[in-house]
């Protein structure tokens, strides 16, 4: 186990010190002596094939360095890190995948700072263009020809991802072929050894590569020279391949010195050139056999080498497709009953429309009609509207509100006032079920955007390739089988540094302790078994263990229903969510008895659920907040959540309208601040949120008001609790509670709940 773990980290050590070295090659390739845009191509192109952003910034600073950089160099390198470093993370926050062609875009704009210092005349602007536009062509063939390695290695390749990888070699080529060491041509060497390793993948690709690394180097001493020398070791390796190899050692010597001295195509031959042919030569022979054959296999296997790896990666990228494409809808979805909300009238459409309905209901047939309506219309409707307008107000109106002048000159009123308050009544009655069918469009609305976040969250989730691991399955099935534990099948893959294992374990064997300890053991890490379930094959059962997060809780509850109430209103719930989140609520509802204790078992049952679902905090406190609003005019609770991450210890508690909560450490207690108004007041609810660290041994207390309010001030509460020594954290709520009801004379004025939460780390 441990010298797997060795390989590995070789593995990585080697794969990022070749990066570097690539980044050193490609910032030396040069065209017309000074136009270099080729090494910050490379920076981007590692990061879209998901290799580590840190890492690959901090290697391409180096290979910047290494070469020798000015101030201004290295205030366009940072410029490029930090450039694409704000966008990389904001991609991460707003849950939206890059492509290419963002990638593109994001490397124009981390060029800003080479434009400011470059453009500084019609020659400088058109140096930037020419060198931001082969950097992205470069970049962009960069890009095709990484993802057609990645997929296909060195075969089936398309006309137009030869071409891109063709560039790639020559550019390389160009930047390698200004590395000499006592004038021995290290891209010599390097083409040499590709080529021999090659010829056994593919002949096509081994010519090509002779094509684009002698184009490089022919950029780099403008002789065309080097290009027919390369093709000419291509020929001879091509002919002997299946020959002794001695054969093509003395062919590649004497095509190195025909071509060198007779036909005398180089500007300078140097002796030393014999060796450069020789060197990769012997060491390719003298690599064993299998692991020649190991790394040839490996680089011509095709898309199927690991076929399971592939087709779960495969389905996992169509899964996301389709759930950001499902994500768009509820979007959609979302906006269409946001605008279908018709609100209220504004107040003046609403008086002229009842003004004009009482004068059609009441004054058609008055004697009056003419003098009220034509020669003193002004007077008239400014009263009827007033009239209207304090009845709105005030709901029903009698004849002791109406004006003096008015009711001096109307002989209908008796008749008016009563239909007046029947149309302000109807018009109430609308108003209200215009309002709760908003409301209802409302809650629709926020649900369906609530459903498109849960469906980009899981887009993610289910993105990004995973990877198998072949020997560890072959160590653990060995482990096992020794401990007597039938296990038919083994898959452990890795996602995002997330290591899972799928176990297929006879009934029989169900041992968890032993199985975790087993498993931990081979993988040298904390595993934790998360779930067991049947399976298709008879007598088997699929055991499912991922790594064991950094914590883990405790809790205790203690309660206390009001003096002479039938029930509390006191609910709660504490629920272990996927992904290691530890769910936590305390809810009080207003008041005591049954009405109480219904409303805040509803808004504890909305949140769990939600949470549940998948939403986040905001959607769940809006959804319950409008659910209580549409519910009853009197329906309102006080709410503490707490979510804690177990992996990391971040907790997030959402009050609104709750008694202070605490959160004691080890040498000193904090007091978390109560929230808002109660949930089903507002329809806009500003709850407050707050996001702590906690650490192994603190306690997370939660209270409702009638635990609160025994004590004379929250200080107060705050010392006894900062005082207190036991680390039980169901005495500890006992022990609370009790000081709060003997503070009440043992008579409670109001429901008492106390919710404490111990944090724990877990040790190896």
């Amino acid at each position: 186990m441990e010298k797997a773990k060795k390989i590995l980290l070789a593995k990585k050590i080697a794969k990022y010190a070749l990066f570097l070295v690539s980044m050193i090659v490609l910032n030396s390739a040069s065209l017309n002596s000074n136009l270099q845009p080729f090494g910050f191509a490379m920076f981007f192109a590692l990061i879209w094939c998901n290799q580590n952003i840190i890492l690959i910034s901090i290697i391409y600073l180096l290979s910047n360095l290494v070469l020798g950089i000015t101030e201004v160099n290295l205030i366009c390198c940072a410029c490029t890190i930090l450039m694409f470093l704000f966008f990389y993370f904001l991609h991460y926050k707003l849950r939206k995948p890059l492509n290419i062609w963002l990638i593109l875009v994001y490397a124009f704009l981390s060029q800003i700072a080479y434009m400011y210092f470059n453009i500084d005349s019609v020659d400088g602007l058109f140096y930037c263009v020419a060198y931001i536009a082969v950097g992205l062509i470069f970049l962009l063939a960069t890009l095709i020809s990484f993802q057609a390695v990645l997929q296909k290695k060195f075969k089936n390749f398309t006309i137009e991802e030869y071409v891109c990888t063709f560039l790639f070699f020559a550019i390389f080529s160009l930047g390698l072929s200004s590395f000499e060491i006592f004038n021995i041509s290290i891209l010599q060497i390097v083409a040499i050894f590709v080529m021999l390793f090659l010829r056994k993948i593919s002949k096509t690709s081994m010519l090509l590569c002779a094509i684009s690394m002698g184009l490089g180097a022919s950029l780099n001493s403008f002789y065309t020279g080097y290009l027919i020398i390369f093709c000419s070791y291509a020929m001879i390796i091509w002919v002997f391949s299946d020959k002794n190899p001695i054969f093509m050692i003395l062919g590649l010597l004497f095509i190195d010195l025909f071509i060198g001295l007779y036909l005398q195509v180089l500007p300078i031959y140097y002796y030393q050139s014999l060796l450069a042919v020789l060197l990769p030569c012997i060491v390719f022979l003298l690599i064993p056999k299998k692991y020649i054959n190991y790394f040839t296999s490996f680089i011509a296997s095709g898309p199927k080498t690991n076929l399971v790896e592939n087709v779960v990666n495969v389905a996992s990228k169509k899964m996301n497709r389709r759930l950001l494409e499902v994500s768009e809808i509820f979007d959609e979805l979302q906006s269409l009953f946001k605008s279908m909300g018709k609100g209220s009238l504004n107040e003046d459409e609403i008086v002229d429309t009842i003004a004009q309905e009482i004068i059609q209901k009441t004054c058609q047939d008055c004697k009056d009609k003419n003098r009220c309506l034509r020669l003193n219309n002004k007077e008239t409707m400014k009263s009827l509207k007033n009239l209207v307008f304090l009845g709105l107000k005030k709901g029903k109106l009698t004849l002791m509100d109406v004006e003096d002048n008015f009711s001096k000159n109307c002989i209908k009123l008796n008749s008016m006032i009563p239909y007046l308050n029947e149309l302000i009544a109807e018009y109430k009655k609308y108003e209200n079920n215009i309002s709760k069918a908003d409301t209802s469009r409302n809650i629709v609305a926020r649900s369906l955007g609530g459903v498109s976040a849960v469906l980009q969250d899981l887009a993610f989730t289910v993105t990004g390739d995973i990877k198998l691991d072949s020997q560890n399955e072959k160590d653990l099935q060995e482990e096992l089988a020794y401990e007597g534990i039938l296990c038919r099948e083994i898959l452990i893959y890795e996602k995002e540094y997330d290591t899972s294992i799928a176990l297929l374990i006879n009934n029989n064997n169900l041992y968890k302790n032993k199985i975790t300890k087993i498993v931990s053991k081979v993988m040298n890490m904390q595993m934790n078994i998360v779930s067991v379930s049947s399976s298709e094959t008879a007598n088997f059962s699929n055991v499912l263990l991922k790594i064991k997060p950094k914590f883990d809780i405790v809790y205790g509850l203690a309660n206390k229903t009001k003096a002479g109430s039938e029930s509390s209103g006191d609910t709660y719930t504490f629920n272990r969510l996927d992904n290691d989140i530890f769910l936590f609520a305390l809810c009080d509802g207003m008041g005591s008895g049954n009405s109480a204790k219904k409303a805040s078992e509803l808004s504890i049952g909305i949140i769990e659920n939600l949470y549940k679902a998948g939403f986040k905090s905001e959607t769940v406190i809006d959804c319950a907040n409008n659910f209580l609003t549409m519910a009853s005019s009197d329906v309102f609770t006080a709410l503490d959540v707490g979510v804690l991450d177990l992996k990391n210890g971040i907790l997030d508690t959402i009050k609104i309208g709750g008694a202070l909560g605490f959160i004691k450490h080890q040498d000193n207690t904090e007091i978390i601040d109560a929230g808002a108004l109660p949930l089903g007041i507002l329809e806009e609810l500003r709850p407050s949120i707050s996001k702590t660290v906690v650490s192994h041994g603190d306690n997370i207390i939660l209270m409702t008001d009638g635990v609160l309010d025994a004590f004379e001030n929250e200080e107060i509460l705050r010392n006894f609790i900062n005082n207190i020594e036991i680390k039980n954290p169901q005495t500890m709520a006992d022990k609370i509670l009790n000081e709060a009801i003997h503070l009440n004379n043992q008579s409670p004025n109001d429901d008492m709940t106390v919710f404490v939460v111990r944090v724990l780390e877990k040790k190896d």
